[in-house]
């Protein structure tokens, strides 16, 4: 470990807790400062080594959980933030001679989006566990806060508990959207900064040309798809997996948009109706979704390696 790596996560790790603190203290419109807790994490990684990050989402969780004086806040930050910032900054930084020894080949782009999506999937499903996730228990407890409000716009009891369920049922699905999506642009912002200080070893990635997937997501998402309509566990299970490998999908959906209007005359309107529809509609997605699968499949899916 070099000398500069300790303070630097250790100086990251605070930072990182500070911008969680607020979520886990409830504190009103926390919830934005504590979605940018992994960037702190990411900048120590990708600019001083993987070592700094995982000294700073080891102090960010030590931090959280001294704090609150309780070892859940910390689990928490460790897992639902810290430790995935750590380990896909640690990926990012990979690379390995080329045969002729001219250059590096860095960890593929693909390989780090399936990395992050999984990690997503995997840390939902543990957070969900520590923290006791009982959807019908869930389902209740809104309900009952819902039908107690004299002036909710749902008087109808039948509604409200199909409002209810359609809201409590969605969350194993966004919830790990709302992670890979948080990563990746913590990650991209993060590597933005570390590049302007001229410490980012790693070359600027053609984004738009070489996002993509693996293969083995398209068995994995379906697989997942098919468990969501379950209930249960195991529906819970798959939903968390078609959420997270979803969102996978629509990123590789969006960035084969980019690649194939390059250099057309129309490209910018196409790309602001896309967005506007996206951001006035959200169903929108689910076009850049099948288009994800679709390129996947049929055109620029890559294998995983075999050791």
């Amino acid at each position: 470990m070099t000398f500069s790596a300790l303070p630097i996560g250790l100086v990251a790790g605070m930072a990182a807790a500070l911008l969680f603190a607020g979520l886990v203290t409830q504190s009103p419109g926390a919830v934005v400062l504590a979605l940018a807790a992994p960037v702190p994490i990411l900048i120590a990684s990708l600019g001083w080594g993987s070592k700094a990050g995982f000294i700073a989402a080891a102090a960010s969780a030590i931090a959280i959980a001294a704090f609150m004086g309780a070892a859940l806040p910390g689990v928490t930050m460790l897992l639902g933030s810290a430790l995935p910032a750590a380990v896909i900054g640690h990926m990012a930084g990979l690379a390995r001679p080329r045969a002729d020894g001219s250059s590096l080949d860095w960890y593929p782009l693909s390989r780090l989006l399936f990395a992050l999506v999984a990690l997503a999937a995997v840390t939902t499903l543990v957070l969900g566990m520590l923290l006791g996730y009982d959807a019908a228990g869930l389902e209740a407890a809104v309900t009952e806060a819902l039908s107690s409000q004299p002036d909710s716009p749902i008087s109808d009891p039948e509604q409200i508990r199909e409002f209810v369920r359609l809201v409590v049922g969605a969350i194993p699905f966004v919830q790990p959207m709302l992670t890979v999506l948080t990563l990746v642009a913590c990650l991209y912002i993060s590597a933005a900064i570390v590049r302007l200080s001229g410490r980012l070893p790693r070359p600027k990635d053609e984004i738009p040309a070489t996002t993509a997937l693996p293969k083995a997501a398209l068995p994995i998402f379906a697989l997942g798809l098919a468990a969501s309509f379950l209930s249960g566990p195991v529906g819970t299970l798959g939903a968390v997996v078609a959420g997270a490998f979803g969102t996978g999908f629509t990123l590789v959906g969006l960035a084969t948009m980019h690649r194939r209007t390059r250099e057309r005359p129309a490209r910018g309107l196409i790309l602001f109706s896309a967005y506007g529809a996206i951001f006035l509609l959200t169903f929108p997605l689910l076009a850049f979704l099948v288009l994800g699968v679709f390129d996947t499949a049929k055109n620029r899916g890559t294998s995983l390696p075999q050791s």
